[in-house]
């Protein structure tokens, strides 16, 4: 089938992690381009905004996928400037309440933001993509059945189930109109597997909050005084740990030792390297440029048994481990002997993390742990990441530095 390469880049940025990543199949000429974004620091009624770039864009390159890994106002913003900028053929992003991009709006007008494509999408994001430039558009809602790696599951195609009849009653009664939202699955393209999944607010808890409050005041004097307070009591009720997230592990398929030779280099990039994500613009030489003049780890897999070689991503987002994390191995038992590298969940704030995600069956490999710097950063996070494997790496991501994983793949011969 030929040499398959592909690319994890993720952006100099203090406060998110953005991943533009793509796979490239020499074999038949085949690349995959897609953007993962999480924000880390979105507390919606007090945070600055922040540079509304949008991510490392692939020079006019279609992008197939775009994945909000959280519902913000900075995620948002990146959406839209690819919009401007490129073609997106789908986009995948969590659902969230009109009560919970109603606080978004209520930053957006407190800084003065006065961009019509913005507040559209905010105030009904079913509406705007339907009639914007998008092929196609999945809202994420739940989790759907874990991943099994059958041979149907495998082929290529979307395995994704739409959410139970009385979610879907119960989002048409919030928002006024019927969305088709679906539970967290999985996706296989160009020999690549893309897993997601979802955690945050159960709206049954939404609606419940909704339905005691509005009972408790007059319809007749809920003035913007009264949605103020109802905003604080929503927050005080979930907490903005309690946002939805949408995680996401991403691996090339097919990469059993012992039919495939696989290189995997990891290196610092910062801005004034330019780098992109689109293979298939340079042929692979910014791979070959890496290997011959940069300083990098590199992990080269030679083994003979029958295991799965390490080369996949885990985003993690905004999950709240504690709460999350039985659920968190069960969806993603299957995936475990491939994770090279894990982000670490809202900026390595100590309320999201749970210390016993670092028992991963690592032997030998190293594994790369990877985190915004920012105040939320806790030293005793990275003190037990370090403690636990003198194999684990920590990658810090800031506005000058981030940090690459590119490599490629090749079968073996019989």
């Amino acid at each position: 089938m030929g040499v398959r390469l592909f690319r994890y880049l993720f952006e100099n940025t203090a406060n998110a992690v953005i991943m533009s990543g793509c796979i490239w199949d020499k074999g038949v000429q085949e690349q995959l381009r897609y953007v993962y974004t999480c924000e880390m620091c979105h507390n919606p009624l007090e945070q600055s905004r922040q540079n509304g770039d949008g991510p490392m864009l692939y020079n006019g390159s279609p992008v197939h996928m775009f994945i909000m890994g959280s519902f913000s106002l900075e995620d948002a913003e990146r959406l839209i400037h690819t919009l401007r900028h490129d073609t997106i053929e789908m986009v995948i992003l969590p659902y969230v309440a009109p009560v919970q991009r109603f606080m978004i709006m209520q930053a957006i007008l407190a800084q003065d933001i006065n961009d019509p494509d913005l507040i559209a999408f905010i105030q009904a994001p079913y509406l705007y993509l339907q009639k914007s430039s998008v092929k196609k558009f999945l809202f994420i809602y739940g989790n759907g059945k874990s991943f099994e790696k059958t041979e149907n599951e495998m082929y290529p195609g979307m395995y994704f189930r739409m959410q139970d009849d009385n979610i879907l009653d119960m989002i048409e009664e919030m928002e006024g109109y019927r969305i088709p939202v679906a539970k967290a699955g999985h996706m296989i393209n160009n020999r690549m597997l893309f897993q997601f999944g979802y955690f945050g607010i159960d709206l049954y808890r939404i609606r419940h909050f909704l339905f005691h409050y509005t009972k408790s005041v007059r319809i007749e004097s809920f003035d913007e005084r009264q949605i103020l307070k109802m905003l604080l009591a929503y927050r005080k009720a979930f907490s903005d740990c309690g946002m939805e997230t949408l995680t996401m592990f991403t691996s090339p398929t097919e990469i059993i030792a012992t039919q495939t030779d696989c290189v995997l280099n990891t290196i610092v990039i910062d801005k004034e390297d330019f780098c992109h994500a689109d293979i298939e613009k340079d042929d692979g030489r910014c791979t070959v440029k890496c290997m011959l003049y940069n300083d990098y780890d590199i992990c080269h897999c030679h083994r003979t048994e029958e295991i799965e070689l390490r080369a996949g991503v885990l985003l993690l987002g905004n999950i709240w481990l504690s709460k999350h994390i039985k659920e968190l191995r069960q969806h993603y038992r299957m995936i475990s002997p491939q994770i090279r590298a894990v982000t670490i969940p809202n900026c390595g704030n100590s309320y999201n993390w749970e210390s016993s995600l670092l028992d991963l069956n690592v032997k030998k490999n190293a594994i790369f742990w990877i985190c915004p710097l920012t105040s939320q950063l806790e030293n005793q996070v990275l003190r037990e990441i370090k403690a636990k494997n003198a194999r684990y790496r920590i990658m810090i991501l800031n506005e000058e530095y981030g940090c690459c994983f590119n490599g490629f793949l090749d079968e073996k011969e019989k």
